[in-house]
């Protein structure tokens, strides 16, 4: 019995979620559906190669996760089968593996193109009906992934440009907002590992955030550290940097969006506290 997780940035207004449990269960009625995320924002390729980095090792082992955010649809770019850390994944090659290739590793990456598979006519804007999940379901009843077509390199697939946070040499802390939760917090691209070696010398220090305006802060354990209606950072579930409002929404307070940078610097002057 498989495991298929399933990504889109479709919404749940539209039959297309549906649609595609449903191929999927007419070719693989023994399959076990789990809608990870379809709020993904439209088109929006860092928040889903994130987000599924952040999610696939919580289920079984050999799960097939498929990720339909393509905005390339229709077009010349590829749909993949890939293997990494024990599972599996389906996704149109625009840089969704990017995350789990830089923390997990890439093992076989096959272009899915075995027409064979597909549904008998494949639409221009629906590839995830018509080729994703056909292969999603071939491969969940046992299917070889060796037919669905060739093995690629995986220097070859598309990787993100922006998806990295960097420490510069002006003592800067930079990355992106990834992704905004249904509470409003920022979630960003800073892990644990680089914003420990940043702090490593005082993890409470104050630090000032540029994230739309201007925070003096320090990294909180918890919410309740923070009054209500408090701006703290946290390490979040993703341990990743957050930027949250205590009882309200960060997102709402700094009026920012995915794709915002935000910039962190030291503070080291006496006398600052934390602003709201």
């Amino acid at each position: 019995m498989a495991v298929i997780s399933l990504t889109t940035d479709f919404g749940l207004q539209d039959e297309y979620v549906g649609v595609m449990k449903g191929v999927i269960l007419a070719a693989a009625p023994a399959s076990r559906i789990v809608d990870l995320c379809h709020g993904i924002e439209p088109h929006n390729v860092v928040q889903a190669a994130f987000m599924i980095e952040a999610a696939f090792r919580h289920f079984p082992p050999e799960s097939l996760h498929l990720l339909v955010v393509d905005p390339g649809v229709g077009g010349k770019r590829r749909i993949l089968f890939a293997e990494a850390g024990g599972h599996r994944f389906i996704c149109p090659d625009n840089g969704l593996l990017t995350r789990i290739a830089q923390t997990a590793g890439l093992g076989p990456i096959r272009e899915i193109a075995n027409r064979r598979l597909f549904s008998p006519r494949i639409s221009a804007t629906f590839h995830g009906r018509d080729i994703m999940a056909p292969a999603a379901a071939f491969v969940a009843r046992g299917g070889d992934p060796a037919q669905l077509g060739d093995e690629i390199s995986g220097d070859a697939i598309v990787r993100l440009k922006n998806g990295v946070p960097q420490m510069g040499a002006d003592g800067r802390l930079r990355g992106l907002v990834v992704s905004i939760d249904r509470f409003g917090n920022l979630i960003t691209n800073i892990g644990r590992d680089l914003l420990d070696r940043w702090l490593r010398d005082n993890p409470k220090q104050l630090f000032q955030i540029d994230i739309g305006g201007q925070l003096t802060t320090h990294l909180h354990d918890a919410y309740e550290e923070a009054l209500p209606g408090q701006t703290l950072a946290i390490l979040g579930s993703r341990q990743t940097l957050e930027i949250a409002v205590n009882q309200g929404s960060a997102r709402d307070r700094y009026q920012v969006d995915t794709g915002c940078a935000v910039t962190a610097l030291r503070l080291t002057a006496p006398g600052h506290t934390s602003q709201v």
